[in-house]
Formats: C-alpha cells, structure tokens, sequence
C-alpha cells in the first residue's frame, strides 16, 4: 500500500513538474514573437518566484484545513483549471494582454508554493524510516532528470511544432497530474487529526524553527546555501564559459547539464549507499558541506573548460548527497504533523531572498567580474560548513534502522 502510495505521488508529481517547464517555454516562446523584449520575458520568473514565495507563506493555513493527499489534490485541481483558462485565452494573446498571461503564471506558482510542501511532508508518510534515504533518492533523481531534460525538450517541441501546441501538451500532463493526485487523495481519505492541536497553529512551522536549534541550523545552512547557488543559473554561467574558459556557446550547455548530471549521480549513488548515510548522516553532510565550498572556489579560478566540466559535476554531486541526507534527517527528527508547515515556512525563507540576491549577483558580475562572484558564493558556502562544525552537536542522528 505504502510504496504504491509513494509511486502514485512521485508519477504524479513528476508530470505536474514537466508540464511546469512545457508551459513556462510555452509562454517564453510566445511572449518573444510578441514583443521581442528580454524585459518581459525577464518578468516571468520574476511573477512566479514572488508568488511561490506568497505560496508557502499561505501554506499552513491551508494546511489545517486540509488533509496532505486532499490538499496536493486540490492545488493540482486549480492549477489545471488556471492553464485552461490561460489556453483559452491563447490565440487572443497580445502584447497589451501580456500581464493578464503573468498573472495566471503567478497562480500557479501560488498553487505550486502548497503542492511542494505537502509532497516533501507526504514522502515519510508513505514509505518506512529505514528507506527514507532511498525514497529521497529516488524523488532527487527523477525530479533532476525532469529539470535536465524538460527545457531543452521543451525547446525542440516548440521548433518542431508551435507554441500552442505545448502548452495543450501540459495541459494533458496537468490532467494526468489531476487524476492521479484523486486517486492517491481516495487511497488516504481521512480526517484531519484532533491528537496534535498545537499543529492548528498556522504559525507552527516557524515557531517550530525558532524553538529548535536543529531546525534554526538547517533553515540558516539552506538560506545561505540557496544564495550562494545563485552563481550556478544559466545567465551567470553563459558569462562564465564567455570571459572565464573562453569557450564556445556549446560549452555552456555542457557545464549546464554536467551539473544536472552530477545531481542524479548524487541520487543513484545515495540509493546505493543508503545505509552508510543513515548511519554517517552528521560525518557526511559536513564533509559535502566544505567540498562543496571548495569546489565552487576552485571552478572559479580555473580557466580549462575540461576541468570546470568536471567540477561541475562534482558540485552537482556533492550538493545531492548533502541535501538527500540533510532532508531525510529533517523528516526523521521532526513530527509528522508539523513536517508540512516546516517545509512551508523553510521554502518561504529560501525564497524571501532568492531573487534579490540573484539581482545582486548579475550586477557584481558586471562591476567585479564572474571569478569573484563564483568565489564570493565558495566563501559563503565555506561559511555554512563552518556553522554545520560549530553546531553539528544539533545535527541528531536519529537513523535507527
């Protein structure tokens, strides 16, 4: 029952991501042939980052309503309806009507900012503790595998068919999406549970992070984290092949997907060795910690592209394991109910400053230069190792299998 649960949320969310990806490259691609304007286009992830980030604010109090399958149900439910009236509104797009598009893209990233806390706090529910690391693994693998290979599929339907044409495509995978969330939604039809009153508290994953020192560790440790993974988005990393490795554009496709590629390593590899990370979970997360601070140091002082593929792989390596092990050990140590409003309140914190310190990092690229941005980021996550040292007492390792 549990694992066909798991299977059910994983598919399930699998096609609502990939059809997250079709219909943003969608709207790209429209909103281009339209106006022409990199400004406009730069607003889309501009909409969806501010209204996810207003998303997982919103979360808990949803949260309380709602059991977890009824609740990724019902995002699922809405977000479909919001791209069909986005498709219905397709072939009367203009370049005055262009903010109404925007306005359905930050619905759904709203929507988005419920589903993706509830599908983390679901995961300890449908598989046992001794397989977290595994089923963690798998979720990192898949979802990795979507975001490396999504963008440029979605790329190639669009030349080889139209835009319009993708965006039915997800509405297909928003669909399938829909019905399997019903039936994982019917398989775990229960009420809300009267046994933890304090988990009513809408504020009850912040209050739970202020308390515990463990989670004020791991919420500050990904807040800097995040950050610093600013310098690994498309736009720094095409400067980065340009100025640093003097290389040509297909370069910057390489490093790109040498990252992703290192990500589902990380994932394969956590399968494989789940028991050394449930047993070494503290050892671990530090050590990927500092390796990855040095990595990130290093690729930004290099100038062979041979090597800084390398590097590149390595990084996206060592940031799965540490974030597989990190988050099993949140799921483990913190209790079942107030996991959702944990993950709400953790991705609204990531997110407060993601797209300020994005800004933040193009303009220093331009005043400073790509190598001191890639630096800056080592040292900062140089800084979060530091903090998993200092406090790494907090860092329990509950992994009884």
């Amino acid at each position: 029952m549990k694992r066909h649960s798991f299977r059910l949320l994983l598919t399930g969310q699998s096609m609502a991501n990939l059809g997250d990806v079709f219909y943003i490259v969608s709207l790209i691609s429209t909103i281009y042939l339209l106006t022409g304007s990199a400004f406009y286009m730069a607003l889309l992830p501009f909409f969806s980052m501010s209204a996810r980030f207003l998303g997982a604010l919103a979360a808990p109090r949803v949260i309380n309503r709602f059991p977890l399958p009824q609740l990724l149900a019902y995002s699922q439910r809405l977000k479909t309806i919001l791209l069909l009236t986005l498709v219905a509104s397709y072939d009367h797009m203009m370049q005055e009507t262009i903010l109404l598009a925007f306005m359905f893209v930050s619905g759904i990233a709203f929507l988005d900012g419920w589903a993706s806390p509830a599908s983390s706090a679901l995961i300890p529910r449908l598989v046992e503790r001794d397989q977290l690391v595994k089923a963690n693994g798998v979720w990192g693998i898949v979802t990795q595998t979507i975001q490396l290979s999504a963008w440029p599929l979605g790329g190639i339907l669009v030349a080889f068919s139209s835009a319009e044409a993708l965006i039915w495509m997800t509405v297909f995978l928003y669909i399938a999406a829909t019905l399997l969330a019903g039936w994982l939604e019917r398989l775990h039809d229960v009420e809300i549970s009267e046994e933890h009153q304090e988990s009513k508290d809408r504020r009850a994953g912040w209050k739970a992070i202020v308390k515990s020192p463990f989670l004020r560790l791991v919420t500050v440790v990904e807040l800097v984290e995040v950050n610093a993974g600013v310098v690994w988005i498309a736009a720094i990393m095409y400067v980065y092949v340009a100025e640093v490795l003097q290389a040509g554009e297909p370069w910057w496709g390489y490093i790109n997907s040498s990252f992703f590629a290192g990500l589902i390593a990380g994932g394969l590899i956590a399968i494989r060795i789940d028991q050394l990370l449930h047993r070494r979970a503290r050892f671990i997360i530090i050590l990927t910690a500092y390796l990855a601070a040095l990595t990130t140091m290093v690729f930004g002082l290099i100038s062979n592209p041979y090597a800084a593929l390398l590097l590149s792989v390595l990084f996206g390596f060592l940031t799965q394991i540490k974030g597989i092990t990190l988050d099993t050990l949140v799921q483990l140590n913190v209790k079942e109910h107030l996991l959702p409003k944990v993950y709400a309140a953790q991705e609204a914190v990531s997110l407060s400053t993601y797209a300020a310190i994005t800004l933040l990092a193009g303009f220093l690229v331009d005043l400073i230069g790509v190598r001191f941005v890639f630096i800056a980021a080592g040292l900062l996550l140089l800084c979060s190792g530091i903090m998993l040292t200092i406090w790494k007492k907090f860092l329990k390792a509950d992994f009884q299998i």
